[in-house]
């Protein structure tokens, strides 16, 4: 049985690791000994990796395949750390390696964004220089929207905020869909830089009115600003080599 090993195992990582543990023998990371126990349960063999304790790694990336999804916002040298991984001996072994970044590297300007698009002023420029580390050493990258599905419901975080441009269009894309295109990436040997986006794409006030409808929570406040901005996520590359999303209707998402 070949082993896949996830770095940053939270609330994709964790679903991730248990659609998964039949098929692979699973290693996880947690940044805290908070998780561990947790993960142990669900048979994952479990280590504590952060900036301050590396100790694992070794362990760790002695692993078939490798899916790295941290938050940047949770580290202090994010892109020191993600060196760290990169530079270790072991990285050139591993058969497949899948980075997830993130949809926020285009810029936030009114268009459609194909993962060709040339970026010069990205949205999040701690996403881009991410990106420019790892893109020579990973073969996937995932370029995934605002993730949603299990107990994350879209709106949910803004109730009785303000939601400026309530107008302007998501991009969203489903934790269980996001899973099983790194499952299609594994089985079929892709490699390359891949939007994960559906096709559908509803205003904020569309579906964040829809969910607190339906979920019972206060409803968010929108802005009278009649702007929006048409930013279009293409997820369809993935797609064309015959992935098929199986979550499109962002209004029954959970």
């Amino acid at each position: 049985m070949k082993t896949f090993t996830i770095l940053g195992t939270g609330w994709l990582g964790f679903e991730l690791a248990k659609a998964f543990k039949f098929n692979y023998k699973i290693k996880v990371s947690s940044r805290s000994e908070d998780k561990l126990r947790m993960y142990e349960e669900e048979g994952l063999s479990s280590y504590i990796l952060n900036e301050n304790d590396l100790k694992s790694l070794d362990q760790l990336l002695e692993t078939d395949y490798l899916f790295i999804n941290f938050p940047p916002s949770k580290f202090e040298d994010y892109l020191g750390f993600l060196n760290k991984i990169y530079s270790h001996q072991k990285i050139k072994d591993i058969e497949k390696i899948i980075f997830i970044s993130s949809t926020s590297i285009y810029p936030n300007i009114e268009g459609f964004f194909y993962e060709n698009f040339e970026i010069k002023n990205s949205s999040s420029k701690i996403v881009f220089d991410a990106e420019t580390l790892v893109s020579n050493k990973s073969n996937v990258i995932f370029r995934v929207s605002a993730l949603v599905g299990g107990n994350r419901v879209s709106g949910r975080r803004l109730s009785n905020k303000l939601v400026e441009y309530p107008k302007s269009l998501i991009n969203f894309v489903h934790r269980n869909d996001v899973i099983a295109a790194t499952k299609f990436a594994i089985d079929n040997n892709l490699n390359g830089i891949f939007n994960l986006c559906c096709k559908e794409h509803p205003s904020k006030e569309e579906l964040y009115s829809f969910n607190a409808k339906k979920y019972d929570f206060p409803s968010p406040i929108f802005s009278q600003n009649e702007e929006f901005l048409n930013r279009i996520i293409d997820g369809s590359k993935i797609e064309n080599l015959g992935f098929n999303y199986k979550h499109e209707n962002a209004f029954d998402l959970i």
